[in-house]
């Protein structure tokens, strides 16, 4: 039985935008060149942030309309890029479960996901066998899936997502911290 929240959120087509990651991209190390360096947390926080880079997947809900219905990311132990990106199907199908959509089109940048979950590839990878399988599935309990190719500019959301997830969060919202009570990582008062 459908519970009544489940009901309020049934909604026609949705388009979920998914992505996986392996590392801060070139454009990350860009961002994290632009902290402030005199203010000594935060740019030990960019030094950690470059060097622990870490594997993440994001995914993005959006309605018919454009509006953003849903959105999660989370940090993955090391994995590889085709693992990585089904992380991301993976979420983005949670989602789709939770909005009750009626029909789905699944947004990515990756070819081989996207061929596989077609059927059009083969999964000759052990590791990702389990991954396709756990999204085959999820793909079976939605009511109408579909998949789309695209270039990974038009996935800057997911992809951007999938960045977020990167950051080391607790230094991150230490060294904000800090910086919001006026002193630097040395002990030292921002100055004004």
């Amino acid at each position: 039985m459908m519970k009544e929240s489940q009901r309020s959120l049934d909604i026609g087509t949705i388009w979920v935008f998914c992505d996986g990651s392996t590392g801060m991209t070139g454009e990350g190390a860009v961002v994290a060149e632009a902290v402030e360096p005199r203010w000594g947390a935060l740019d030990r926080l960019r030094r950690r942030f470059q060097a622990d880079s870490r594997c993440t997947a994001a995914a993005i809900a959006r309605g018919g309309d454009g509006r953003i219905l849903d959105w999660a990311w989370q940090a993955l132990d090391v994995r590889t890029n085709n693992e990585a990106e089904y992380a991301g199907l993976l979420l983005g199908m949670q989602m789709a479960e939770r909005l009750c959509a009626k029909t789905t089109t699944f947004v990515l940048d990756s070819a081989v996901v996207i061929g596989q979950m077609e059927g059009r590839f083969a999964v000759n990878s052990k590791a990702l066998r389990g991954w396709h399988w756990k999204a085959c599935k999820v793909a079976r309990q939605l009511s109408d899936v579909r998949y789309c190719l695209v270039p990974r500019e038009w996935n800057r959301l997911a992809d951007g997502l999938a960045g977020q997830a990167s950051i080391p969060w607790p230094l991150l919202r230490a060294a904000l911290e800090r910086q919001q009570q006026g002193v630097t990582g040395n002990g030292k008062e921002k100055p004004t």
